[in-house]
């Protein structure tokens, strides 16, 4: 899923579950059940992630999360450095590839710690054809997010 996704995931969690030791792993959770749905994927070439159209869809993704949660600390709503934590939480699992896309390019995927190769392998299913899922998960939890806080 995309980092959006898991952003309004985790503070959607931290709406439900108000102890920030139970809230925070939950949302971590999270990421991990997002990614094992059948879901999209950005675009690359030749099966890598190394070309503009991905660092392009990469930024947009970002840029958006990063929004979010700046309107979170902006608006203060009811819990909101538990919303925010969370948010941050459940996308938290993505920043190891930037690891695996800068220093270990070409790596052994063998070598690969336990688990980036659980989270590698619970993504079978992702294509750029599959934004639908992305959009509804994002509206459906957005919407769920937006009545939890006011």
């Amino acid at each position: 899923m995309t980092a959006t996704n898991h952003v309004v995931m985790g503070a959607l969690v931290a709406t439900y579950v108000h102890n920030p030791w139970v809230a925070i792993p939950v949302a971590f959770a999270s990421h991990f059940i997002l990614d094992s749905i059948p879901h999209f994927d950005y675009p690359n070439k030749l099966g890598t992630h190394h070309n503009v159209q991905f660092f392009v869809w990469l930024a947009m993704d970002c840029g958006l999360a990063g929004s979010i949660l700046l309107t979170l600390l902006f608006l203060q709503p009811a819990g909101f450095l538990l919303t925010v934590a969370c948010g941050i939480a459940a996308a938290s699992p993505d920043t190891m590839w930037l690891y695996y896309l800068i220093y270990k390019k070409g790596a052994n995927r063998k070598k690969w710690p336990a688990l980036v190769r659980f989270h590698k392998g619970i993504q079978k299913h992702t294509s750029p054809k599959l934004w639908p899922v992305e959009l509804s998960w994002l509206l459906v939890t957005s919407g769920l997010l937006a009545t939890r806080l006011y």
